[in-house]
């Protein structure tokens, strides 16, 4: 996109044209520095579409250079035009839907099983929402819409996967306060793009007492 007009539109004033792939999360392309794409800008454009659609990567700090575990950021932001609608990961129950004006905004955690492992996806920054708390939902459902809600200049998907208990009754999104190894923050996290491969491959439960849900 050229000009102003075109970047502030919403999703629904997009056209087809309008639309990429889903670039392929590559940190040799995410760490080339912006400023030597734009030297060569026409032929760059996949690598700047690349860089500016995971605007901040896992662990990573608000720098569009920035590599992971640079800074305490536990998910990885998809930088999406206002009102696109955003599907589950996997297939689960909602576990919350709650609103944080100074965090992550108007957000969704998704309970997950898989193989007896419970797992909290985190959805954050909605304009609206279209689940409640306790629906179950299968990999794809509309969740809900991305917002400008929280802590955020800009529209985007902030998406975070915690490991959690099985009979967690109100799971706190993962935060830490300082920068955690990648030991320590594998206890609590799991890197939300290796999610969606292994949930997409492997059968999903929708919760307690659900039968198996296979993507």
């Amino acid at each position: 996109m050229d000009t102003e007009e075109e970047w502030r539109r919403t999703f629904s004033e997009m056209t087809n044209e309008d639309f990429v792939p889903v670039p392929r999360y590559d940190m040799d392309t995410l760490m080339t520095p912006m400023e030597s794409l734009l030297v060569r800008r026409a032929e760059s454009v996949p690598a700047i579409t690349t860089k500016l659609f995971y605007s901040t990567r896992h662990f990573a700090a608000y720098d569009l250079d920035a590599g992971e575990f640079s800074a305490v950021h536990p998910g990885v932001d998809l930088k999406l035009a206002l009102g696109t609608p955003i599907g589950a990961i996997g297939g689960g129950r909602v576990h919350a839907v709650r609103s944080d004006a100074r965090g992550l905004g108007l957000h969704i955690i998704i309970e997950h099983r898989i193989r007896g492992d419970t797992y909290f996806s985190i959805y954050g920054h909605f304009g609206s929402v279209h689940v409640q708390e306790g629906d179950t939902v299968r990999p794809g459902t509309i969740v809900g819409r991305v917002g400008i809600t929280g802590n955020t200049t800009a529209p985007h998907l902030h998406l975070q996967v915690d490991r959690g208990e099985p009979d967690e009754l109100a799971h706190q999104p993962y935060w830490p306060s300082s920068l955690p190894g990648r030991t320590e923050a594998s206890h609590f996290t799991v890197h939300p793009l290796q999610f969606i491969a292994g949930a997409w491959a492997e059968p999903m439960t929708a919760g307690r007492d659900e039968p198996r849900d296979t993507p």
